[in-house]
């Protein structure tokens, strides 16, 4: 409505019918509604008007709250299935590990263990050895001692002495 619809409301002109309302109480309502549309109506229906976007605000917030809430709920439920998911391939890779560092420490261990008995097996060929060579050097040694001493059994008592002490030099 415009304005200038205000003064057609001041004198409508409505026909007058015999069975129609009081034409003194239509014109004192649309003098009334007048008065109103001029004076407090902007205020009014300014205020109305704020109260009805700010309640239609309040529904759409409530909607879009509402909204962010569900979605908060459904991401929560995606993260904590893929923290699940996550956990089980970290506890499966953890387990991986396990077994292969087990199987290496396996292989290690077996490695450590033949060289080991190898090193065994050289350190008891080489003290055998060392073992035989000593023996042989000492079945020469008491070859040498007893011809030595036949030596000295036919050697008249006073060269003894010198070759005695000589064979004690020899042995030492």
């Amino acid at each position: 409505m415009d304005w200038k619809d205000l003064d057609r409301l001041r004198t409508p002109g409505f026909a007058v019918a015999r069975r129609g309302y009081d034409r003194h109480e239509v014109d004192r309502f649309l003098a009334a509604l007048v008065d109103w549309l001029e004076t407090d109506a902007a205020r009014e229906i300014g205020h109305l008007a704020v109260t009805r976007k700010l309640e239609l605000v309040g529904k759409s917030t409530t909607h879009i709250l509402l909204a962010a809430e569900q979605e908060a709920e459904e991401m929560l439920r995606h993260v904590e299935a893929d923290i699940a998911e996550l956990h089980a391939e970290a506890q499966a890779a953890a387990r991986e590990i396990r077994r292969a560092a087990d199987e290496y420490a396996e292989h290690v261990r077996e490695g450590a263990e033949r060289e080991a008995r190898h090193t065994r097996e050289e350190a008891t060929a080489d003290a055998s050895q060392t073992i035989e060579e000593g023996l042989r050097r000492r079945a020469q040694i008491d070859d040498e001692v007893r011809a030595l001493q036949a030596r000295r059994e036919r050697l008249t008592p006073d060269a003894q002495a010198p070759v005695a002490s000589s064979s004690q030099s020899t042995l030492t």
